[in-house]
């Protein structure tokens, strides 16, 4: 039986809302609430393992405030991700995934970390971005890997210095931007991985993530189901 033409408009405009609908798909994350992150997955491999892990951004200027939206609207972690036993500093190894999102182009994300609390000293923070090119979400200890995550896309600050130039250490007093390519279907992580951590350690201090953005490869023409129907 041929389709008339009543249910061919009928049809076309519920696959033109379909695709309008699929194109306006959140690109973006910004943290008004952590407790409400559908689908991203928090796992603290720190050792040993402290009282905290991911956590709502604070809204005091003594720390610092978020970097858009409202002043705690970032997600943060801190020194007391790893636990130190009499006097032994820790490891942190904390795992921020994002979601599925299909295939990826890109990510950016904004971060920044504070000088301590004397505005003198600092702690020094690291802050790892991961790929899994599978998919798989399985993690590292990150002193022996980064499980899954195989592909190290950038680090903040990767030999821990403490100095107070952004360029060489963790940027101290605003937020910076950083970005990565993609280019796959895997999952992306942040990993806040640091030696010599914790309450007894010499470095660790706290790190915000804010206005994390991603781009979707655009969809091949060839792979694009435009209807079934004549």
């Amino acid at each position: 039986m041929k389709t008339s033409v009543i249910q061919k408009s009928l049809i076309t405009l519920l696959f033109a809302t379909t695709i309008t609908t699929a194109q306006v798909a959140p690109t973006d994350q910004g943290f008004t609430d952590t407790a409400d992150l559908p689908g991203w997955i928090i796992s603290n491999q720190s050792s040993p393992m402290g009282d905290s892990s991911w956590f709502q951004g604070t809204s005091s200027p003594i720390i610092f405030t978020a970097q858009d939206g409202e002043p705690n609207s970032y997600i943060a972690a801190n020194h007391r991700n790893t636990r130190s036993q009499s006097g032994t500093p820790g490891t942190i190894c904390n795992y921020l995934i994002m979601p599925d999102l299909g295939n990826l182009e890109s990510v950016s994300f904004y971060s920044r970390s504070r000088i301590a609390n004397n505005n003198f000293t600092v702690f020094p923070d690291r802050l790892y971005m991961v790929y899994s090119p599978t998919g798989e979400i399985n993690t590292g200890n990150c002193t022996d890997g980064f499980g899954d995550f195989t592909e190290i896309l950038l680090v903040i600050n990767p030999e821990l210095s403490n100095s107070k130039d952004s360029t060489v250490g963790y940027p101290l007093t605003n937020w910076e931007q950083f970005s990565a390519n993609i280019n796959g279907n895997g999952r992306v992580a942040f990993v806040y991985y640091v030696e010599d951590a914790g309450f007894y350690g010499n470095n660790s201090n706290y790190v915000g993530i804010d206005s994390v953005q991603w781009v979707l490869a655009p969809t091949p023409v060839s792979q694009i189901n435009f209807s079934p129907w004549k």
